[in-house]
């Protein structure tokens, strides 16, 4: 009987879960999930799920400009001037539980952008 309560429960889960994605995208546009696994020790593993805007050119500029000052201050801003605005308080709550969370998340958000590990120079 307990197995079909946890089915139903997460089948009511999953689709508000999708009615919540819809009516994002018809508030916001395209937008991308981040899927973040955090272990911070050994016998836990935190799941934590994020959806995010492309960032604009302007949240990047700010980004570059305050780097100069506090690199982790200007990513973790960076992070969540792009979080979708209902997710604000939740991310910017693991941030403080996860500090370095910021990084990992700020480095896809700046792949959108171009950001690239596989460049090469050649002098010819």
């Amino acid at each position: 009987m307990r197995n079909v309560e946890d089915k139903n429960k997460t089948a009511a889960e999953t689709t508000k879960a999708k009615d919540d994605f819809e009516a994002y995208k018809a508030k916001y546009g395209k937008l991308y999930r981040v899927n973040a696994t955090v272990e911070p020790d050994d016998s836990t593993t935190v799941e934590l799920v994020y959806l995010f805007q492309k960032p604009a050119t302007a949240s990047y500029d700010r980004y570059v400009k305050s780097t100069a000052q506090s690199p982790t201050k200007a990513l973790r801003a960076f992070v969540l001037d792009n979080v979708i605005e209902e997710q604000h308080q939740k991310l910017e709550a693991d941030l403080e539980e996860y500090p370095a969370l910021a990084l990992s998340v700020g480095e896809k958000l700046l792949n959108m952008l171009g950001l690239s590990k596989d460049i090469n120079l050649k002098l010819l």
